[in-house]
């Protein structure tokens, strides 16, 4: 493409070759040449706008993934992939947003929809040329892609200004509601109209003002080479009439030689009827390091006799100098300060305009900077630039051959912006120094910053496509949160609030992302929002929402709305109360210690619900006082379970205030949930229970019954008994512990403060044996003490089917027919059965000596027996001599190591016995331990052997004769023989 196919060829004339859609078909606007597609070259046909799918690919847009390096972020954005942002804008009574791009122009919604698009490039163009028509008239032109330079919205005048780097950097402005309407462009500019520089990384800033009621365009830009090199780096520029964007007779910031300077902008801004440009500069030839600047100008002075200049010096605590402006943004700033400069800042690589990794955030009061700035002004006004010491403090800077001057002390007040006869430009010599309240992200690359409930915070833009934000506190900065765009591009210096001031508008360099400052909704409940540390959010109490301060209704009134970041906020809590649970039988006044509780307005009350059983509350001070439930309205008591718990909340209409857990207990539940101590657990439960020894019942409240003496909880201050340890109780006598089956055995225990229960007609012993009970009488006999007694069970045969050796059985005592006294401990008694498992002499012996197992000869045999089932002539005192029945295996390598297994009977009933006295052909082969099992096995390891020894196994125990294998170990040579086949037949 041409200058044409950008609108500088006549209309009506159509061109061949380039100037087709991406359909491939020509195209005519009926008014004026336009590009209406991107690139050419470009091969993603769903952003052509040309072609028939567009609409169904711009509504997708939000929703597809075009490109893999990019994942879709968590806001809501607008993904333009295959070209480059520059710049965004916003109308501020719209809300239409404008990105300015690569070879584009977008108009968005402010939910990011895609409202218009306009393609700007490529073009046939070179930095060598004018504008031209005839392509003859520069014949190095290339096709050469248009990065947006400046895009401002002139909202009164319904315009955007939008400057390209094509043709010297000409501008055009388009009607706000609808880009694809170009309201002006220049048919021939000269070069007085070449406003935004010529190449795509030199930067440029602008903003739109207005002076006697004419539109102004005040533009900074950097130095670039050929034919736009001579135009000033600041310039005022008229916007209307035939000549819009044309300097002529407007003022330009005059420059010796631009080259020794190489302003760089980093932005601008309008206040209190003055503009300011920041940008970095070298100090002309004299200073080759590049330092921060901040220039300021009156926007009634058309011929910037009013321009002065401020270094800006940012300083970490370790004193390094972060010299390169990036990004600023003018805010309220901090509380009872005024407006506040953020500014982001980069250390530079050496003496050079390239920033490094190293950034910092500074801020900079404007009252203070315009206070530098007069006071600048006013020496080189009336002092000749000198300060009080005589040190030269302002001067005439870029090479201009003038000076500072000696008019009349009151010129500054007579000309505050200056005039034909007052000194410019004036640059300030001292520093406005700030020290550098957050250095710790690096590669910073935009700011934005807002005042919330009296509060700072700052949004900070990297380098890779996160956003930070940052809680500002006097001279401390705290990043509070980072939030990615989910891409790996810049954050455009671009970064803009939208009108409500809730949402942040992000752009890297493909996307536009919506990102909330605050996300107060998404925190459900207090805790969770004061655990979330955002210095926007805060719980509203009465509305029981996490809010912004100024959502919440009475947000002004003292502990209505809990400050978020505020260390000593803390959520409403029951801290204490009284009762902290009650009885299911009963009704009582509950009374809650609630600090900090929200003051209500007259007329307007608390109350209180026990599950959704509502109550009046009452107020004292910090204390709520609410009746409970009666006992019909408490809910059911779960089987298995003691109690039922239902939430206790403190209430505001419908809203919870505070909330515990309370618990309506049932003690006679306590007592039948409690088998073994129906007594201890009655009075040593959390609850308020006692228990009425006689009646055998656990209640809420005494006194008991028939007047008979309660048993007090634990928990209840008295002389009186209280606690388990004042239960009627027994514990079994240790000597009743092991009961053999088959022998009628009397048992006996120990019982405690059974005087308690009154007189006692009726007591039983029950054993619960392989889960039947066995329920034997008892007698009560006077004990050693007071408190105590022997509780006697008649003797009784005990018997049980199972064939292991021993059964451990409940025992427990009954006064009459089911009132189960207290068990002390695991209450347990072992019957035990000789005869089981232990088939053999050796087996026999190896019982436990307290089971008093003795071999015996009953009838035609040989039995392991209880020692009173066995008279003294029937015991045989000695086991018999070991029989062997097998050894595995039979043979053995020469250097031994074998395990032998000896299978038998009576191999002695412990491991000692046979530890030394086992040989293999009359070799010593010694037992494992581990591997040995009485009576029947020996494992033992084969020593070393000559060739063709063989022999049986013997086993000797005691002095009796010793067991012999009928069958010989033997030890053998092994031979490995080779595997042979017959090689003319196939394998499968």
């Amino acid at each position: 493409s041409s200058p044409a196919a950008l609108g500088w060829e006549r209309r009506g004339v159509l061109r061949s070759g380039p100037a087709r859609d991406v359909c491939g078909a020509p195209f005519l606007d009926p008014t004026m040449w336009e590009l209406k597609c991107p690139l050419s070259s470009q091969r993603d046909p769903a952003m052509f706008l040309g072609c028939p799918l567009l609409s169904l690919a711009a509504a997708l847009m939000l929703l597809l993934p075009l490109y893999p390096a990019a994942r879709l972020p968590a806001y809501p954005s607008f993904l333009f992939p295959n070209t480059t942002f520059s710049h965004l804008a916003r109308a501020r009574d719209t809300g239409t947003l404008y990105v300015g791009a690569v070879n584009a122009l977008l108009q968005l919604s402010p939910d990011l929809g895609l409202v218009e698009h306009v393609a700007t490039g490529p073009a046939d163009d070179s930095p060598e040329c004018l504008p031209f028509r005839d392509p003859g008239d520069c014949p190095q032109a290339r096709p050469t892609d248009n990065t947006n330079k400046l895009l401002l919205p002139n909202e009164h005048a319904g315009e955007l200004v939008v400057c390209g780097q094509l043709f010297q950097g000409v501008c055009e402005k388009r009607a706000l509601g609808n880009i694809s309407q170009v309201l002006y462009r220049p048919e021939d500019p000269g070069d007085n109209q070449f406003v935004a520089a010529n190449e795509p990384r030199v930067s440029t800033v602008g903003l739109v003002g207005q002076h006697a009621g004419q539109d102004l365009l005040f533009v900074g830009r950097g130095l670039t080479a050929k034919l736009s090199g001579g135009i000033p780096p600041f310039t005022i520029r008229q916007l209307e009439g035939p000549q819009a964007f044309s300097n002529e007779g407007m003022g330009k910031l005059v420059v010796g030689d631009f080259s020794d300077y190489n302003n760089t902008y980093a932005g601008a801004f309008a206040s209190g009827g003055y503009i300011y440009f920041l940008f970095s500069r070298r100090g002309a030839k004299a200073q080759i390091e590049y330092r921060a600047y901040l220039s300021r100008s009156c926007m009634e002075d058309t011929n910037l006799y009013s321009y002065v200049e401020l270094p800006l010096e940012c300083r970490d605590a370790k004193g390094r100098l972060y010299n390169l402006a990036q990004a600023v943004h003018l805010a309220s700033g901090f509380p009872g300060e005024g407006k506040t400069l953020f500014v982001v800042l980069a250390v530079g690589q050496g003496s050079t305009a390239s920033p490094t990794a190293q950034t910092a955030l500074c801020v900079y009061s404007l009252s203070e900077i315009n206070a530098a700035m007069e006071r600048t002004r006013r020496l080189c006004y009336t002092s000749g630039g000198k300060g009080p010491t005589g040190k030269e403090e302002a001067a005439i800077e870029y090479g201009v051959t003038s000076s500072c001057n000696l008019l009349p002390k009151e010129s500054p007040e007579a000309y505050p912006c200056g005039d034909e006869h007052t000194p410019s430009p004036i640059a300030s010599r001292v520093p406005i120094a700030a020290e550098a309240l957050l250095t710790t992200v690096p590669r910073l690359t935009a700011v934005a910053a807002m005042v919330e409930a009296g509060h700072t915070i700052a949004f900070l833009g990297d380098a890779v496509g996160r956003l930070h934000k940052v809680y500002l506190n006097g001279s401390t900065a705290q990043v509070y949160n980072m939030v990615s765009t989910g891409q790996r591009s810049p954050v455009n210096p671009d970064l803009l609030l939208d009108g409500s001031g809730t949402h942040l508008y992000v752009m890297t360099a493909s996307q536009v992302s919506k990102v909330p400052v605050s996300e107060c909704p998404l925190f459900q409940d207090c805790n969770s929002c004061l655990r979330a540390q955002d210095p926007f959010c805060g719980w509203c109490v009465l509305q029981s929402r996490c809010t912004r301060k100024l959502e919440c209704e009475r947000h002004e009134i003292v502990n209505h709305w809990l400050w978020s970041y505020g260390a000593e906020s803390q959520c409403l809590r029951v801290e204490q109360m009284s009762p902290a649970n009650q009885s299911r039988e009963e009704r009582t006044e509950v009374s809650m210690l609630v600090p900090e509780l929200p003051v209500l307005a007259e007329g307007e009350n608390y109350h209180c619900a026990f599950g959704s059983q509502d109550s009046d509350a009452e107020l004292e001070g910090s204390w709520v006082r609410c009746f409970s439930p009666v006992p019909e309205q408490v809910p059911p008591t779960q089987e298995g379970k003691d109690h039922v718990t239902v939430a206790l909340a403190l209430m505001f209409r419908d809203v919870v205030v505070a909330s515990t857990g309370f618990s309506f207990y049932d003690c006679n539940a306590v007592s039948q949930l409690a088998d073994a101590t129906p007594c201890g657990k009655c009075v040593g439960s959390p609850w308020m229970c006692h228990w009425c020894p006689s009646s055998h019942r656990c209640v809420p409240g005494a006194p008991c019954p028939n007047g008979e003496g309660p048993i007090y909880s634990e928990k209840v201050p008295t002389e009186d008994p209280q606690g388990p340890a004042s239960c009627p109780s027994v514990e079994i006598v240790p000597e009743s512990y092991l009961v053999p089956v088959g022998v009628k055995m009397p048992l006996s225990l120990i019982a405690w403060n059974l005087h308690l229960m009154g007189s006692l007609e009726r007591l039983f012993c029950v054993l619960e044996v392989e889960g039947a009970p066995i329920v034997v009488p008892a007698s009560l006999e006077d004990g050693d003490r007071g408190t105590s007694h022997h509780v006697q069970c008649q003797p009784r045969t005990y018997r049980y089917t199972q064939l292991a050796p021993e059964l451990h059985v409940p025992l427990y005592v009954l006064v009459g027919d089911d009132q189960r006294l207290d068990s002390r401990g695991d209450q347990l008694v072992k019957l035990y059965n000789c005869s089981a498992g232990r088939s053999d002499c050796s087996r026999c012996k190896a019982a436990p000596s307290h089971f008093r197992c003795v071999w015996c000869l009953l009838g035609e045999g040989l039995r392991c027996v209880y020692e009173q089932q066995c008279s003294a002539e029937a015991a045989v005192p000695t086991c018999p001599s070991p029989v062997i029945h097998s050894i595995s295996p039979l043979t053995g390598p020469l250097e031994g190591g074998t395990s032998l297994t000896v299978m038998g009977s009576n191999l002695g009933h412990r491991f000692e016995d046979v530890a030394d006295t086992v040989t293999v052909a009359n070799l010593p082969c010694v037992p494992d331990p581990a591997l040995y099992l009485i009576s029947t096995r020996i494992v033992c390891e084969v020593p070393p052997g000559k060739r063709g020894l063989s022999g049986p196994v013997e086993v000797s125990v005691g002095d009796r004769l010793p067991g012999v294998s009928a069958r010989n170990f033997t030890y053998q040579t092994f031979r490995m023989m080779p595997l042979e086949w017959d090689r003319a037949k196939p394998r499968s």
